[in-house]
């Protein structure tokens, strides 16, 4: 889950600092990635960078924003490595997270605590919601804005509960939500009146 930067705009000092700042979320993205669940503690992080705890937090001024920071990273590599382009790819990466226990946790956490507008995860929040809306309406061909609301809050409610019971079936549970939806969509389409049709009527 490399985000290493190939080439930066800048040198000297602040080069330095971006290409730090992204060896510690290769890190920590390794870390919570071999995590059976619980998360790496700071120190381990900082250790397997060769820092201290508190030159960790120097690139991030908090944990909570390196949390942040941890999930937006997850979600660049996905849309750069492009496994959301596609039906197949957008259950492969589902079926990944199960695999990524620590990760799909720390999401969950961040979730919760995004409800409170001054937390760094709330506008994080805000913008995986409207990526992962671009993904269900692209990828699953589904155009129907509250059907796409059903399925991302669907989506989002699955893993909580599978952190609570791993033998839940994200992804069977979501691909037969999907078939629901879909149908739904083409059906709305096929027997909903158009406007005209209404005012022909009256």
């Amino acid at each position: 889950m490399a985000v290493t930067t190939k080439s930066l705009s800048r040198r000297g000092p602040y080069a330095k600092g971006v290409a730090r700042r992204a060896e510690i979320l290769d890190a920590a993205l390794r870390l919570y990635g071999e995590s059976s669940g619980e998360r790496p503690t700071l120190a381990a992080i900082a250790a397997d960078v060769g820092l201290t705890e508190a030159g960790v937090l120097h690139y991030f001024g908090s944990m909570n924003e390196l949390f942040v920071a941890i999930l937006e990273a997850r979600d660049v590599h996905a849309v750069d490595d492009g496994v959301l382009s596609d039906p197949d790819h957008v259950w492969a990466y589902l079926t990944e997270t199960t695999r990524t226990p620590g990760l799909t946790k720390l999401f969950v956490d961040m979730s919760v605590a995004a409800s409170d507008p001054h937390h760094p995860a709330h506008a994080f929040m805000e913008r995986h919601r409207q990526r992962v809306h671009e993904v269900v309406k692209t990828a699953l061909q589904i155009d129907d804005e509250q059907a796409i609301r059903l399925a991302v809050a669907a989506a989002e409610g699955l893993q909580m509960r599978w952190i609570q019971n791993p033998d839940t079936d994200i992804v069977g549970d979501l691909e037969a939500l999907a078939r629901v939806l879909t149908t739904r969509s083409v059906v709305s389409k096929e027997t909903l009146p158009k406007a005209s049709d209404d005012l022909e009527s009256q």
